[in-house]
């Protein structure tokens, strides 16, 4: 693991994120904007799929994935500025391990929605009650999502290991 970790810190995004005085802020700023995106769009999402605003065609909130996805993208890049510019911090911090397994369960769960609610959605009227696996995908992902938000938080706190 220490080679993986040594070579991280020799690599072009390591010498970006240390070296240049605005790298970091302008990445935390776009992280944060990126996690705007994402759980902005997310939230609406999930609260339809909890039976919130049934009035609201689930179609139409379907749409706000772009944005999430967008939003994804963002957190994901400058992610890995942060993680390249300290990877012996962050891969021993038990606060990041954690979010990281958030995340991978609220893609786990994403799928879920995209191969069994999405097509269950569509195929039901606009305005139809919400399917109970519908509303457990929303409720997971709310849950989760607020988890990898507060435990990103917690990343300088909670330290490593």
């Amino acid at each position: 693991m220490n080679a993986l970790l040594d070579w991280m810190q020799s690599t072009w995004l390591n010498s970006l994120a240390l070296n240049y005085q605005w790298t970091w802020p302008i990445a935390e700023t776009l992280h944060f904007l990126g996690m705007s995106l994402l759980i902005g769009a997310i939230f609406v999402m999930d609260l339809r799929l909890l039976g919130v605003q049934r009035l609201i065609p689930a179609s139409t909130v379907h749409a706000l994935l772009p944005i999430a996805f967008l939003g994804f993208g963002l957190n994901f890049l400058t992610g890995l500025i942060f993680v390249f510019g300290d990877p012996h911090r962050y891969f021993v911090n038990i606060s990041f391990q954690i979010k990281m397994v958030l995340i991978l369960l609220a893609g786990l769960n994403a799928l879920l929605y995209a191969v069994k609610v999405s097509p269950a959605l569509a195929a039901a009227g606009p305005n139809a009650p919400t399917p109970p696996l519908a509303k457990a995908v929303g409720g997971a992902s709310l849950v989760l999502w607020i988890g990898v938000i507060c435990f990103g938080r917690l990343i300088p706190y909670l330290g490593s290991g």
